[in-house]
Parts: structure tokens; sequence; C-alpha cells
């Protein structure tokens, strides 16, 4: 399987040659009801859309990469969405890890997680959004989470510094 880079944004496709990037401005989605359904189901979501092929990518890769605007130190509305929708590749019972109670990610493949976030941030908000992401994907099988942050303006040359990075895993 190929790494997956997601986005909320256009971004040059010459990047990440050896990615398939998923705008998710361009896909068809519904947002999770919360119904939990899922997780009843052996992870088969209620929605028949865009996501259950989102879904089987991020459980086959071993690097994914999220491109998304910062506001307020979330994930912006597209990738709130598209996580909540997520829940799909959890394991329905709970369990301990470092302390804390999760559901187990479903695919035990190691993979690693590339976070860029965009926008105008405060140093508190970039902290804010570190401290979310540290805990949203606890329980999934990441052998490593890293974030960087840049403004909005800066992203193009952002992602060219990461460019070729999926060549290397």
């Amino acid at each position: 399987m190929k790494n997956l880079v997601i986005t909320d944004k256009d971004i040059s496709t010459d990047l990440f040659q050896n990615s398939i990037i998923v705008n998710l401005n361009n896909i068809h989605y519904s947002s999770c009801t919360g119904g939990l359904e899922c997780l009843k189901c052996e992870g088969a979501c209620y929605f028949k859309d865009d996501m259950s092929l989102i879904s089987r990518w991020m459980n086959d890769c071993q690097l994914i990469i999220y491109v998304t605007k910062v506001k307020y130190g979330c994930f912006d509305i597209p990738f709130k969405k598209m996580l909540e929708r997520m829940v799909v590749n959890l394991e329905p019972y709970y369990t301990m890890v470092d302390g804390e109670t999760c559901h187990l990610g479903i695919s035990q493949l190691s993979k690693k997680l590339l976070v860029i976030g965009y926008g105008h941030m405060t140093s508190l908000e970039m902290q804010l959004f570190k401290d979310m992401l540290d805990e949203s994907t606890l329980g999934f099988s990441y052998s490593s989470v890293d974030a960087y942050f840049c403004e909005e303006e800066e992203l193009e040359e952002t992602l060219r510094t990461f460019g070729g990075v999926d060549h290397h895993v």
C-alpha cells in the first residue's frame, strides 16, 4: 500500500509521489451520527461513502500525513468530520494504554503519523493541538506522531520540505 496524505486544501501532487492524496473538499462523506453501530458491526459504517475506502487505506499504509488548518488549537471542520468517522478503525472493547482507557486500533501495522498544521496560531494553540493529537492517537499503532506548524502563506514551502518523506518509509 502506498502512503496516505489527507488534506483540507489543494496541494501539489508532485510533492508526495509515493502517496495517495485525498483532498477532503473533493470527496463525499457524511458526518458521524454517533450511533456507534460500526463498533457493533465489526467496523462496518452505516454510511456507504468515500470514507469506507479511506478507512481501509488508513489501516493498510505505513505513513499517514495530515495537512490541516488549525483553528483555536483544534482540527478544522473537514478534518474533525473525517476523524469522527474513523471510529470504524477501532476495536469495540476498551483496554488500558498508559493508564488511559481507550479503544485499540484494528490495524496492528506499525505506522507513522505526520501532521502539518497551518494557519495563524499562538504558542498556546500549538500546544493545545499537540496535546489533543496525543490523546486522539492513543490506542492506534503509531510508532511516531509528529506535528509541525506554519503560517498558511508558508504551507507550500513547508510541504516542499517534507516532500519525498514518503520515499523513506
